[in-house]
């Protein structure tokens, strides 16, 4: 246990040399940039803006960065403590997909109705979003979370992802870029991770030029990635390989236009779309992918606290950090962003290869979200990136997000049929359930019931959350240390070193 305590590099409460912060900050930017692009560019399109839609875009880019920025900053410093960061969650979207499927966009649709949609997302998410602060004011989620284990938490995040197949199979039908974004991403990430590339230096010290060798794919594969695919398409373009209405094309005159007009510098305001108005269906919803997202981000703590060295959280740490997550939830909904935040498991999990836990290097990487945020012309060039290009890095993230909250079942004893059974029963019937109302939708008489409860029972990891969470806490056959919970003698608050413990506020802030 000694050994694994001590193969960090930086603790939580180190402070690095100023370049190592900034590198790690940029990086941890880096990771999370494409994910934060993602419900932008499927929100703008959602509500039919018709030629705003690029507008509309950078607007929500912006906004999205600036969210996230300011979540981070209040997480870090005053939540959980720990190098954790937020940004728009996913587990909002199949709520708005059914917005979408009941308001979809056709020749009929009337364009200049984007705006009342816009604020009914808006004013629904900001009202949803509030049972997040309520439950950790009133410590209701630390109570909850001693009956929310990985075998809950592992069907939610699976149906979340599948969830989300029908979005990636819309973008990277677009175009065929989308097929080679999403290849290059792959051999970045699983087939050149360990790959180092020789990179021309010159040492100061010894006055002569060498060739360093880094990991940069496997580090920044997004960014990379990105550019690439961005470059293709603009060889694509010039050459005309491509139909001049194709959707990878890099001259669309909106994006180039919008461009041009965006200001340098532009602060969202909440409201910025008009009055918030509640419709009492997505209301439902919102709240259910409320409840998703606070599950999510228990796992995400505990894997954050697990990789940080950290003891089991308190409960006092677990309230305080959902009530600022509850903050940037409100922040986002109120700018019109369309989702709450969560916390991204990818950021957590680099905290593995770096061996970096240190807190500074998320604060830093929140104040860069913040100031590109506020730059708005740098949203403006984000928002020019071909859309192909983007459902080929939606579809790597949906993966990835698979992929990472599979680490939740490192501490479940899967020799135990239960816990399979469980986890089986809860994917499946969540799946078939949510099918079943897709295809036979609910009529009661009742209209609101019917918008109520029919969006409520097509979301599929609500259903299957319930099915896992009431069998988890119901069927016995297994300990809590083999349900995946974390034991009294898993790095014990009292083995932490007060200068490694990370949940402490300052005591001048406690004061």
């Amino acid at each position: 246990m000694k050994e694994e305590k001590d193969d960090l590099v930086h603790h939580v409460n180190d402070i690095p040399s100023i370049p190592t912060i900034l590198l790690l900050g940029f990086q941890q930017m880096m990771i999370c940039l494409s994910m934060l692009l993602v419900v932008p560019y499927l929100v703008s399109g959602m509500v039919c803006p018709g030629d705003k839609e690029t507008e509309i875009r950078v607007q929500l880019i912006s906004a999205s960065f600036v969210t996230s920025g300011i979540a981070t900053l209040l997480q870090t410093t005053f939540g959980m403590r720990l190098a954790i960061l937020h940004g728009p969650s996913f587990a909002y979207l199949p709520v708005l997909n059914t917005f979408q499927a009941t308001y979809p966009c056709n020749e009929q649709t009337d364009t200049s109705l984007w705006q009342h949609k816009m604020q009914m997302i808006s004013g629904s998410c900001l009202v949803a979003v509030l049972v997040m602060p309520l439950f950790g004011i009133t410590g209701l989620i630390g109570f909850l979370s001693k009956f929310i284990g990985p075998i809950t938490i592992v069907p939610i995040m699976t149906l979340l992802t599948i969830s989300a197949v029908p979005d990636v199979e819309q973008k990277m039908a677009l175009h065929w870029m989308s097929s080679v974004e999403f290849l290059i991403l792959v051999a970045f990430i699983v087939l050149l991770e360990h790959w180092e590339m020789p990179i021309p230096a010159f040492s100061f010290k010894n006055k002569k030029f060498y060739v360093a060798r880094r990991k940069v794919l496997s580090q920044f594969p997004y960014i990379i990635g990105i550019a690439i695919g961005w470059f293709i398409c603009f060889i694509l373009t010039v050459t005309n390989a491509i139909p001049v209405n194709s959707s990878a094309r890099t001259d669309q005159n909106s994006s180039i236009e919008t461009l041009r007009s965006t200001p340098w510098i532009h602060v969202p305001i909440p409201g910025q779309y008009g009055t918030p108005i509640v419709d009492v269906s997505l209301l439902c919803g919102f709240i259910a992918s409320s409840f998703v997202a606070m599950i999510e981000s228990i796992g995400d703590y505990n894997l954050c606290a697990k990789l940080s060295k950290q003891g089991k959280i308190p409960e006092s740490n677990l309230n305080r950090g959902f009530i600022v997550e509850g903050i940037g939830c409100m922040l986002s909904s109120s700018f019109g962003i369309g989702t709450g935040v969560t916390t991204y498991a990818e950021n957590i999990a680099i905290m593995s290869v770096t061996k970096v836990s240190s807190r500074i290097t998320m604060q830093v990487a929140g104040l860069f979200l913040l100031i590109a945020g506020i730059f708005s012309k740098f949203s403006a060039v984000l928002a020019m990136i071909p859309e192909p290009v983007v459902g080929g890095v939606l579809a790597i993230g949906i993966c990835m997000v698979n992929g990472v909250l599979l680490r939740n079942l490192m501490t479940v004893d899967l020799r135990l049929s239960r816990n399979l059974n469980i986890m089986g029963i809860s994917i499946i019937m969540g799946l078939t359930v949510a099918l079943h109302f897709e295809n036979n939708p609910l009529k009661t008489g009742n209209q609101t019931v019917d918008n109520v409860f029919g969006t409520l029972l097509t979301i599929r990891m609500l259903i299957g959350g319930i099915i896992a969470f009431i069998l988890d806490n119901v069927a016995s056959g297994a300990t809590r240390e083999q349900r995946g919970f974390r034991s009294s003698d898993d790095v014990g608050d009292e083995e932490i070193l007060i200068e490694n413990n990370g949940y402490a506020l300052p005591s001048t802030l406690n004061r």
